[in-house]
């Protein structure tokens, strides 16, 4: 099936991660891919230490889209779509039954990625007993329609309102 956590609030990518947990403790190869995001995190520092569970992300920081240059999309676009073929690929190969697409609908939004893949990944996840669990906010039409669990997360304060920034263990 196909869950989607969406919403403008905090914890889609940290329940993402919990839902990845669960799967790789009950024996399921798991991928957790994120796009646009390329940073180290603390789950993301987790995640690779976990049998089972195999981490696809960028591994290079780019500026938020609005302050990207086309050259810079460009590579971002090149690097998404090469973690879109190595998740087919695992699906096809019977790799991982449990995949994770963190951040993909900014990538969608955005216009970062080929979404022919991502259909081919979502059709070819569907009818299997596979798992795809999208994450990110402000989904298409299309990912809203197809998804099997949606999941709304709303903000309701946050302290980035503050000028507080992203602190280590917490947002990051």
């Amino acid at each position: 099936m196909i869950q989607l956590y969406h919403g403008d609030g905090k914890g889609k990518t940290t329940a993402a991660a919990g839902a990845a947990l669960r799967a790789a403790g009950r024996g399921r190869p798991v991928i957790f891919a994120q796009f646009l995001k390329g940073q180290e995190s603390g789950e993301v520092s987790v995640l690779r230490g976990i049998t089972g569970i195999r981490v696809l992300r960028s591994g290079k920081a780019f500026p938020f889209f609005a302050e990207m240059t086309e050259a810079q999309k460009e590579e971002l676009t090149d690097i998404h779509n090469r973690i879109l073929a190595q998740i087919r690929r695992a699906l096809r190969e019977k790799q991982a039954d449990f995949i994770v697409l963190d951040e993909i609908t900014h990538a969608c939004r955005f216009g970062l990625l080929d979404e022919t893949l991502l259909d081919g990944i979502l059709a070819c996840g569907k009818g299997l007993e596979t798992e795809i669990l999208l994450t990110g906010r402000d989904p298409s039409a299309k990912l809203l329609e197809i998804s099997d669990y949606i999941s709304e997360i709303r903000a309701v304060r946050h302290p980035w309102e503050k000028g507080v920034p992203a602190r280590a263990g917490v947002e990051r």
